[in-house]
């Protein structure tokens, strides 16, 4: 792609003039439920904000690296790359932190997330615009791959950018260019759990509800109705009185009403939205606040189940969008980025330095390597750099070589 793309842009097609992703979400999608699928109602149901929220902000505290590859599988931390440089403040507004996890932000709610790159003279790139997906129409080439980004600004300037001016991350796919948000590929289930808070919603707002009625056996005056009531609620109504005992008289009685089968389903139609929406992010239910069938054990699993299958994904997808967009053919080739995964997988205090002093008995880390893990500062001494090997470990080489058997 070239100049000549910018100028005879009217020969594209547009690849989400067909409905697929947030295209569909920005408009209104009604379900069977009759509810309305769309970003904004989909990010106030709590279980989809905080998985949201869990996957964008745990990713975003992650570090990222920039490793010069060194041959033999050796990689050599290079900061001072401009990839390296370029992540320590993407922007002058946002911080690293900020800048992705409202990357995937966008992403989780919409399927797609843009920022514009920018380039100095030599072409490194030097910060990152990020765009709201609303504001970005993606069009194809006929009869090529290739794609251009047309972008609305908020100064209301309509500009259009080259693929490897824009760093686009996608969800799947169904064409491999725009991907798909999952609110839309599960919009019916997700409109179910909106209809049941809209209804929940109602209920609350319209519905009367008593905690328990007063019957007197003979026919009663106004006066003494309303005296009675009012009594009964200064003596025993309000947090303070909880546990008092009654005195009826003149034989009332108290009729104490529980909660209703009809209330009791909503509840737990209300938690199986919940379960749905982390099924969809493949976020663990203790995550969302919900331990109600956790313990410490499998929450403890749960957490490495998050790490392994919920965040890697991101995780890799990060990465090699990374690569793609801000390195060249030849970068590619000399350098990889890496984003440290260590501080989710670490295990217990316990556990580490146990399987620490293991690595160090058997010489497979020196002292000053896992005070590195360990944010603790190298060893003045030289012993802090030596590898020890247990003496019913060593090489049978080590000494002088074995006589042949006469």
């Amino acid at each position: 792609m070239n100049l000549l793309t910018r100028i005879f842009g009217s020969r594209t097609e547009r690849r989400n003039a067909v409905p697929t992703s947030w295209d569909l979400m920005r408009g209104l999608t009604e379900t069977q439920s009759r509810a309305i699928v769309s970003p904004y109602y989909a990010e106030n149901l709590s279980a989809v904000y905080a998985c949201i929220q869990c996957i964008s902000e745990t990713v975003a505290c992650l570090p990222l690296h920039v490793y010069r590859r060194a041959g033999d599988g050796v990689k050599l931390a290079d900061n001072q790359h401009p990839v390296a440089r370029l992540f320590q403040q993407p922007n002058t507004i946002q911080t690293a932190s900020e800048f992705f996890e409202m990357l995937l932000g966008h992403c989780l709610l919409r399927g797609n997330a843009y920022a514009e790159i920018e380039r100095d003279r030599r072409g490194a790139p030097i910060g990152l615009i990020p765009y709201h997906p609303d504001q970005v129409s993606v069009w194809r080439i006929p009869k090529t791959r290739q794609v251009v980004y047309d972008i609305s600004d908020l100064d209301g300037r309509r500009r259009r950018l080259l693929s490897e001016e824009v760093l686009h991350l996608r969800d799947r796919s169904d064409d491999g260019i725009i991907g798909k948000s999952r609110l839309q590929r599960t919009r019916e289930a997700l409109g179910t759990t909106i209809a049941t808070e809209w209804h929940a919603a109602s209920t609350f707002k319209n519905g009367v509800r008593l905690s328990g009625v007063l019957s007197h056996p003979d026919r009663i005056s106004t006066g003494a109705h309303n005296h009675i009531r009012d009594s009964f609620t200064d003596e025993y109504a309000g947090p303070g009185k909880a546990g008092k005992v009654a005195v009826l008289e003149e034989g009332l009685k108290w009729q104490s009403i529980s909660v209703s089968p009809e209330d009791a389903e909503l509840l737990a139609s209300r938690r199986f939205g919940t379960e749905t929406i982390a099924r969809i992010y493949r976020v663990p239910l203790p995550l969302l606040a919900d331990i109600s069938n956790g313990s410490y054990a499998n929450v403890v699993e749960l957490n490495r189940m998050f790490a392994t299958h919920c965040l890697t994904p991101w995780i890799v997808r990060l990465e090699q969008v990374i690569m793609r967009d801000l390195l060249s053919e030849e970068g590619q080739r000399t350098h990889l980025v890496e984003i440290d995964q260590d501080d989710l997988l670490r295990g217990d205090m316990l556990t580490r330095w146990q399987s620490y002093r293991i690595m160090r008995e058997i010489g497979g880390a020196s002292a000053n390597e896992i005070r590195a893990w360990e944010k603790i500062n190298r060893r003045s001494d030289p012993a802090g750099d030596e590898f020890l090997s247990p003496m019913n470990m060593q090489s049978e080489q080590s000494g002088a070589p074995k006589q042949a058997a006469e």
